[in-house]
């Protein structure tokens, strides 16, 4: 009896021992049970063990700090605006026919280059011709009238000088001859007229240049508010180019401008900013600036979609650096400059231009010196710092990207 007795509680000893443990690990995991906080003996035991490997917050003062530096150089800044715009001639003439009448022929197509005096369009001269006909046969009889009229003024002078007649008589020849003699004169210039209305059916070019497009057709009746095409004069052509509104500032006559277009790849047209036109357009916030640029050989034509960079400033042997070194203050701009004792000192400087990436500065830094780019945290006068790379002025440095408009 004794012995299942035995059996029977160590059998309920190991179940309460395993339910014991099972509940102590869910306790645990639930972190109903924590560790004690180490004394602060084992927290210096702890710092000793750790070293570089406690958070930057707990790094003990003096510490260096890791920092990028800038290389002060002298280098050769241009920043370029890139834009779009439209080739257009630096003049243009509207061709238009200085007499009604139908089209009977036009000499040219879109794009073709013509020469001061070359036939443009015809009109048909039928009525024209009629005209200059008529004039003539009615000149002719007013010449006639007018001999006949002058032979009898004639005779009628010798009548009077023999007394066969009265001055009276006289004087009314002599106004019947004047009379001829002025429609003579009258009929002649509208035959001059007629012979100048039949002229005006041709239209010649009026100086070299290039045709645009072709506004009429053959059998159209046109008068001289009616547009046949236009002509422009491409020795010397202008890029209209839009810029939008934050770059305004930046434009000034004279800025250099290179172009290129499509039509000619790998060429480059140099020009010059002429004009800025004076408004900004409603709906695109833009601002108009004509550019300038020679054409003889009439690569460029109107009408061509252009991209063309400006040159918005440029610095030759100027100290340039990261715009991201500048920090803003309420005096203006300041940089960290770092000493030959690796420590950094706050240096106002005077910026003469700003862009996203570089900027150029007048005074306050010297050739060789060196300046923070980035570091970790924010920088105090007279703290360490451990350079872990140095930047030069490179090829690069001297350019700026900007995205197009």
């Amino acid at each position: 009896m004794k012995k299942p007795k035995i059996f029977l509680m160590g059998f309920i000893i190991l179940w309460v021992v395993v339910f014991a443990v099972i509940w102590g690990i869910t306790l645990l995991k639930k972190g109903q049970f924590k560790k004690p906080p180490a004394t602060s003996s084992e927290m210096m035991g702890m710092a000793g063990e750790t070293g570089s490997d406690m958070p930057q917050g707990q790094e003990a003062a003096g510490e260096a700090i890791a920092v990028r530096c800038y290389k002060i150089g002298l280098t050769d800044f241009k920043d370029d605006l890139p834009i779009m715009g439209t080739v257009k001639g630096a003049v243009e003439i509207e061709l238009k026919f200085e007499v009604n009448g139908v089209v009977d022929s036009i000499n040219f197509r879109e794009g073709d280059m013509v020469y001061k005096g070359d036939l443009i369009a015809v009109l048909d001269k039928k009525d024209a011709k009629l005209k200059v006909e008529y004039s003539r046969s009615k000149l002719d009889v007013a010449k006639t009238q007018s001999l006949a009229a002058k032979k009898k003024l004639e005779i009628h002078r010798n009548l009077y000088e023999i007394g066969s007649i009265i001055k009276a008589k006289l004087e009314e020849v002599e106004l019947e001859s004047k009379a001829a003699e002025e429609q003579a004169k009258s009929a002649d210039v509208e035959l001059r007229s007629a012979e100048a209305e039949l002229k005006k059916t041709d239209l010649y070019a009026p100086r070299e240049g290039v045709l645009g497009s072709r506004d009429v057709e053959v059998g159209e009746f046109i008068t001289p508010q009616n547009k046949v095409g236009t002509l422009y004069d491409v020795k010397e052509v202008f890029v209209e180019l839009g810029i939008v509104e934050n770059d305004i500032d930046k434009i000034a006559p004279g800025q250099k401008v290179i172009v290129t277009v499509d039509a000619h790849p790998g060429m480059t047209f140099n020009g010059a900013v002429d004009y800025i036109f004076p408004v900004i357009e409603g709906k695109s916030r833009t601002l108009t600036i004509r550019v300038k640029i020679q054409n003889p050989d009439a690569m460029l034509l109107p009408g061509m979609f252009s991209r063309a960079i400006v040159t918005v400033a440029e610095f030759q042997n100027a100290i340039v650096v990261p715009s991201m070194s500048l920090n803003k203050t309420d005096d203006g701009y300041k940089v960290f400059v770092v000493d030959a004792g690796n420590k950094v000192k706050a240096r106002p400087v005077n910026v003469e231009y700003v862009t996203t990436d570089y900027s150029v500065i007048g005074q306050g830094l010297s050739v060789g010196e060196l300046i923070v780019t980035e570091t970790p945290q924010e920088l105090k006068d007279d703290m360490p710092v451990e350079i872990v790379e140095i930047q030069e002025p490179a090829a690069t440095d001297n350019e700026t990207s900007r995205p197009s408009n």
